[in-house]
């Protein structure tokens, strides 16, 4: 089938008429994230993009590439892009650092510098791991936009009963909000990918991504899924043999180019001189409905507990067991203030690099009956600070099965694990709304 797409890519110079058509409709576009990176580069001043992504991300000819050079033209801009050189082939055993920049257009009246932080396999927080942080994040020059482009990697997350998505939710939560730590008001926008080509596989994820960025206030999501659905899931939108990557070789980037597309028409519909900034939830106020005195959880399945030298966290060490936890069973007047609420649930947590990886459950009753709430980090953000969120439990009012449990595990696994290395926590609270906040 052939299918007809809307291409927005600029191949040249702009005549005359195209330049009055681009300024109408600017101003009479509307602000998001794209805004304030646009209106620097109209004003001839460089800018900075970060890009978070996932093997769909990754190609020479896949979206980002051919975006960015998109903007350089639109925008007479030179433009610079540095990936991520983890990835080497079959595996992530490259450096952690930056591959040496490589320059997408030579000239312009400004520089758009690119950081594309990018790993195949990789999840949301993988980039604030201890191992890359310092040169995936830390070492940047503050970002004028930042763009999330993950999900695929997500898939299997935990849930509780049909159409739950706290989890799925909760994992493209907290990376927008580790982000909003490290960068307090930056612009930040989503994409929600492409679908599988042979099914709805993605469906959970797509409900994750679309429902997370619609309680989180003034998060540009960028429908780059539709035009996959539209143009029918051809095998020539994906790679050879692959029904989850968009095509994005030299020979054939036509599944890349939907994404490219959708990514330059939000560009296009970004209106200049106009504000716009993502505010961190994880710096809102929120009322915390559980104590915040970590020193009163209590040991389970053999696990160790121990405050740290700091005095502000808690060691959990698995002592020899996968099951080991550290608990928190909630009081009656706990139990009231969730009952008949939608909760949302946040840890700061570092887990050890030799663990599986760090995990929290929720028990509650939730529809009529006991419900477990798994949220988990499902890649591999050990040895970091990472922020473990579970978003939007729906609380049963009445609670007959007893109290609810809050757990948080530091080796959970299906064997013993070989290290005793701790989970720290450093604070966990639960909020009301889909939205978590108040943990800073």
């Amino acid at each position: 089938m052939k299918t007809t797409r809307r291409r927005f890519l600029a191949t040249g110079a702009f005549g005359f008429g195209a330049t009055c058509w681009l300024h109408a409709a600017e101003a009479a576009g509307s602000a998001n994230a794209f805004s304030p990176i646009k209106t620097k580069l109209a004003a001839g001043k460089d800018a900075v993009l970060f890009i978070n992504g996932d093997s769909t991300s990754y190609e020479p000819n896949g979206a980002y590439f051919l975006f960015a050079k998109a903007i350089g033209d639109a925008m007479d801009s030179k433009v610079i892009l540095h990936r991520w050189a983890e990835w080497k082939g079959s595996g992530p055993t490259g450096p952690k650092e930056y591959e040496a920049p490589v320059t997408l257009r030579n000239t312009g009246k400004a520089t758009l510098t690119v950081y594309l932080a990018t790993l195949p396999g990789s999840v949301p927080t993988d980039m604030f791991a201890g191992a890359r942080r310092p040169k995936a994040i830390d070492a940047l020059p503050p970002p004028d936009c930042c763009i999330l482009h993950h999900g695929h990697n997500m898939r299997g997350f935990p849930q509780a009963m049909d159409g739950d998505r706290s989890s799925g939710r909760g994992i493209i939560l907290a990376a927008i909000g580790m982000t909003s730590i490290k960068w307090p008001e930056v612009p930040q926008a989503i994409t929600n990918q492409n679908p599988w080509q042979a099914g709805d596989e993605y469906k959970t994820v797509l409900e994750s991504i679309t429902t997370a960025a619609a309680v989180h206030p003034s998060l540009t999501l960028i429908d780059s899924h539709s035009a996959f659905v539209a143009a029918g899931k051809t095998p020539d939108l994906y790679r050879n043999k692959d029904v989850i990557h968009p095509s994005d070789s030299a020979a054939n980037h036509k599944g890349a180019q939907l994404v490219a597309d959708a990514l330059l028409a939000s560009w296009n519909g970004a209106a200049t001189g106009k504000a716009f900034a993502t505010p961190s939830w994880p710096a809102m106020p929120g009322t915390n409905l559980i104590s915040s005195d970590l020193s009163s959880w209590t040991a389970e399945a053999g696990a160790k507990i121990a405050k740290s030298s700091d005095g502000d966290t808690i060691e959990v060490r698995p002592n020899g067991s996968e099951k080991a936890c550290v608990s928190k069973a909630l009081t009656p007047a706990e139990m009231a203030a969730i009952a008949g609420k939608t909760i949302s649930i946040t840890a700061l947590v570092r887990s050890a690099p030799s663990q599986t990886r760090a995990l929290g459950s929720f028990v509650c009753q939730s529809g009529g009956a006991l419900k477990t709430f798994v949220f988990l980090d499902r890649g591999t953000c050990k040895d970091g600070w990472m922020l473990l969120v579970c978003s939007g439990i729906p609380v049963d009012a009445n609670q007959t099965h007893g109290p609810a449990f809050l757990r948080y595990f530091p080796a959970f696994s299906t064997k013993p694990p070989e290290s005793d290395e701790p989970l720290l926590i450093r604070k966990a609270v639960i909020t009301e709304g889909e939205l978590p906040k108040g943990i800073l």
